[in-house]
C-alpha cells in the first residue's frame, strides 16, 4: 500500500512538472525584465550557512532587484539577511507538497516575470524543479545537482529545464565550497567563501549571564545522550553560575524535560527552557547574546557562528567535513567557527543510508532502527566534550 501511495505521488510531481517546464521550453520570445529570482527550499541551518553567499550573489547583481524563495520556516533568516527586494515562503514541508497551496504559490510566482533563476542547491528535492519550470524567466542557472534528495532518474530526467550548469565540487567537500562554486559561476571568480553573517538585536527574555543548549535536532539518531547534556550542564553552572537556555521546536519539548528532570536542583533553579516557546528571529537574537552555545549538528551551531558566538557542537560522521567541521576560504580575525567534538570511525560518510550502515556498522543499525544516539554520536565521551566547553569559558571570561 505505501509503494502504491508513493508511486501515485510521484505521478503527481511529474505532472506538475512537466506542466510547466513544457510551457517554459515552448515560450518565443524573451521577457522584458532585468529582475532576478533565486530559489532556495533548504531547512534553517543550511539556509544560515548559505547567508554569505547569498550576500556575495545579491552585491554582484546589486543594479537589479533579486527575490528569494524559500520555506516559511527560513524566511526570517533570508530577512535578516537583508539583501533581498522580496522574500517569497513556501507554506508546507517540500517533502509533503501541499498542491492547493502550491497551485496558490505559482499563480503569485507567475505573475512576475524574471530575466534570471538562479538556483544554488546541491541537493534539491523534486518540489524545487517544479517551482523552477513554473516560474517564468529566461535564464535558468543551477548547480550541478547531486543525486541524494532526488533520484538519479529525476535530476537526469529535469535537468534539460536549466540552460547552464556551474559544476559541483567533487568528493568529500564542504557545503561552503558549493556555495563558493555557485558564485564564482556567476561571475565572481576571486570569490572566496567566509563565515555565515546575520545581525541580531538585544534579546529581553533572559538577565544576567547565560549559554544556549540546542539539545535536539531533526531526529533522534542525532542527539547527544541527554544524560551528558545533564552532566554538562551542572558541570557549567558549577564552574560559571551562568544560566542555561534550552532553545529549540515545539515538538522537542520532551528534550527539555528530560533533561531538567537530570539536572541538580541548583542547576534546575538557574535554567530556563524556552524550547518551542520562540520565533527564529528570537533564537537569533537569544544566541547572539549569549556566551556561548552547545548544540548537536543542527540550526543552533550555525546560527552561532553567524551571530560571531562561541560554540561547542557533537558531530556525527554521516556527512562529516559537509556541514561540520567547518572550512572556510576567507575567515575573519573575529569569526567564532564551532569548535567540533566528534569520534572518528571507520563507518564514517554512511550519507545516512541504511544499507551502507548496516554493511559497515550492524551495532548502529539496530540503534537507528530503536531510534537511540547512531554509535559515532554515543563514541563522543563527556569528558572530551567537557574538556571542549571549559576551553572556550576560558576565552570567553579572558573577553
Amino acid at each position: 500500500m505505501i509503494e502504491k501511495i508513493k508511486k501515485v505521488l510521484r505521478h503527481k510531481e511529474l505532472r506538475w512538472f512537466w506542466r510547466y517546464a513544457s510551457m517554459a521550453k515552448l515560450h518565443i520570445g524573451r521577457y522584458a525584465s532585468k529582475k532576478i529570482i533565486l530559489v532556495r527550499l533548504d531547512m534553517i541551518g543550511d539556509c544560515t550557512m548559505f547567508s554569505s553567499a547569498a550576500k556575495a550573489i545579491c552585491d554582484h547583481y546589486k543594479d537589479r532587484e533579486v527575490t528569494v524563495v524559500c520555506l516559511s520556516t527560513t524566511k526570517p533568516i533570508f530577512e535578516r539577511i537583508g539583501c533581498f527586494h522580496e522574500v517569497i515562503p513556501v507554506d508546507f514541508k517540500p517533502t509533503a507538497i501541499d498542491y492547493p497551496k502550491l497551485k496558490t504559490l505559482i499563480r503569485r510566482l507567475r505573475s512576475t516575470e524574471y530575466d534570471l533563476l538562479l538556483q544554488p542547491q546541491a541537493s534539491k528535492l523534486p518540489i524545487a524543479d517544479i517551482i523552477d519550470a513554473a516560474i517564468k524567466c529566461n535564464r535558468r542557472i543551477a548547480l550541478e545537482t547531486k543525486v541524494g534528495n532526488s533520484s538519479a532518474r529525476w535530476v537526469d530526467m529535469v535537468n534539460f529545464l536549466y540552460d547552464e550548469f556551474i559544476p559541483s565540487p567533487k568528493g568529500i567537500v564542504s557545503e561552503f565550497d558549493y556555495y563558493g562554486a555557485f558564485v564564482r559561476g556567476l561571475g565572481c571568480p576571486d570569490y572566496k567563501t567566509t563565515c555565515p553573517s546575520l545581525p541580531y538585536h538585544e534579546q529581553n527574555f533572559i538577565e544576567g549571564n547565560y549559554y544556549v543548549l540546542y539539545p535536539a535536532g531533526s531526529f533522534k539518531q542525532k542527539f547527544w545522550p541527554l544524560d551528558r547534556v545533564a552532566w554538562l550542564a551542572d558541570h557549567i553552572y558549577q564552574k560559571t553560575g551562568f544560566i542555561a537556555v534550552i532553545l529549540g521546536a515545539p515538538h522537542e519539548k520532551w528534550v527539555a524535560d528530560e533533561i531538567k528532570d537530570k539536572l541538580h536542583p541548583l542547576t534546575a533553579m538557574s535554567t530556563i527552557d524556552l524550547m518551542g516557546r520562540t520565533t527564529i528571529g528570537e533564537v537569533v537574537d537569544i544566541i547572539g547574546n549569549a556566551q556561548f552555545v552547545i548544540s548537536n549538528d543542527t540550526s543552533g551551531v550555525h546560527i552561532a557562528c553567524a551571530t560571531k558566538t562561541p560554540s561547542v557542537v557533537v558531530v556525527g560522521g554521516w556527512h562529516f567535513k559537509r556541514f561540520l567541521p567547518y572550512h572556510i576560504e576567507n575567515p575573519a580575525p573575529d569569526d567564532c567557527l564551532p569548535v567540533s567534538a566528534y569520534t572518528k570511525m571507520p563507518c564514517y560518510y554512511c550519507d545516512w543510508d541504511w544499507n551502507t550502515i548496516g554493511e559497515r556498522n550492524q551495532e548502529c543499525l539496530h540503534r537507528m532502527q530503536r531510534e537511540e544516539p547512531c554509535t559515532c554520536i554515543d563514541a563522543v565521551c563527556y569528558e572530551q566534550v567537557c574538556e571542549l566547553v571549559d576551553e572556550v569559558i576560558e576565552r570567553v571570561q579572558l573577553c
